[in-house]
């Protein structure tokens, strides 16, 4: 009877690979959407907004994002983000997720005015378009393998809005 290295050699590793946990956190094709809201600190006020992400890797994907900051001191503004996203695993389940932001932006900023004309008020608006870049970090906690929390804190670069951008989001995993 003659033993062969090569079998129990497989026979354990497969041994092995069947006690590790099995992750769904991080798969390819992995896609989730869902709500956000926070503060920013362009014009100090509160911000909402959604977001879609698709992991093309374990440790990449893609997420667009869309955010309004409601009007305080007479400015309002809608941003556009394309964000990637490189998310690090924290814990062996990895359902802790750490993950570096970086992505380009494109902001419409509203700044509105009264104007007094002749005991006559006017609300008139003047609206102004910026690109920018995003770089920030985030952390992503899967509670169920279908809902995701996240907290991310951004630095929007743009000419003149430069802001800071800070977020909590909920969003389901499919």
């Amino acid at each position: 009877m003659r033993i062969n290295i090569a079998r129990i050699g497989l026979l354990a590793i497969t041994s092995l690979c069947s006690l590790m946990p099995i992750s769904t956190m991080a798969q390819k094709g992995q896609t989730s959407v869902g709500l956000r809201g926070g503060f920013t600190t362009r014009n100090t006020t509160a911000s909402a907004g959604l977001y879609l992400s698709y992991r093309f890797s374990e440790h990449f994907r893609m997420s667009p994002k869309i955010d309004y900051a409601f009007r305080h001191n007479g400015t309002d503004a809608f941003s556009f983000n394309f964000d990637t996203e490189m998310p690090i695993a924290l814990n062996a389940e990895k359902n802790v997720n750490f993950y570096p932001i970086a992505g380009l932006n494109y902001s419409t900023f509203s700044t509105h005015f009264q104007i007094t004309d002749n005991d006559e008020s006017v609300d008139s608006s003047e609206r102004t378009n910026h690109f920018g870049l995003n770089l920030g970090a985030g952390i992503e906690y899967f509670a169920t393998p279908t809902l995701r929390l996240a907290l991310e804190s951004k630095c929007l670069l743009m000419k003149q809005f430069t802001g800071g951008w800070f977020n909590i989001s909920i969003g389901y995993v499919f």
